[in-house]
């Protein structure tokens, strides 16, 4: 036989489930954040990232700024012939010397946009640049992509048959 419940005995059965849900949904507010924690926190995430990125940027500027001025290069002009080119490394960046009929030019061949290597195409007497589609001429002039300036031309000398790179 079931025994009645009585309204006395039901008010506290409801006062129990009432107090378990009640701490079900504390624990639930303390193992989840509120909206503004969760804010505060994504905040502080974004705060603390730009901080490392400007920290990044500021030390890689003092390192390029500290860097010494590279060394001069010589270069034997019979070893290149009219319409010819010779590689060479000026510094820490390649270079290209370009033999014409109108005489030398030395450019960088570290292209203007960032940073990337660019490719000499004899063919058509032009450079590319892998990473974003650059185009120079061949005097170093941008015809198309986004470098905002020409590759770089590298100062050098004649004396007799040979050049001097940087010097």
């Amino acid at each position: 036989m079931e025994e009645a419940t009585g309204p006395i005995e039901k008010r506290e059965e409801e006062g129990e489930a009432k107090a378990t849900f009640a701490r079900a949904a504390d624990v639930g507010a303390r193992g989840i954040a509120s909206r503004r924690q969760f804010l505060g926190l994504g905040l502080g995430v974004l705060a603390l990232s730009v901080t490392g990125e400007s920290v990044w940027v500021v030390l890689k500027g003092l390192e390029a700024g500290a860097k010494a001025p590279p060394q001069p290069v010589e270069v034997q002009v019979g070893d290149i012939p009219v319409g010819g080119t010779k590689d060479i490394a000026y510094g820490t960046d390649p270079a290209l010397v370009m033999r014409s009929e109108d005489g030398l030019q030395v450019l960088s061949l570290v292209c203007t946009h960032l940073g990337c290597i660019v490719k000499w195409h004899a063919d058509d007497e032009s450079f590319s640049c892998p990473c974003h589609a650059a185009t120079f001429d061949k005097t170093g002039r941008v015809t198309g992509g986004p470098p905002p300036a020409p590759l770089e031309r590298l100062p050098f000398k004649e004396t007799g048959d040979k050049i001097i790179v940087g010097g």
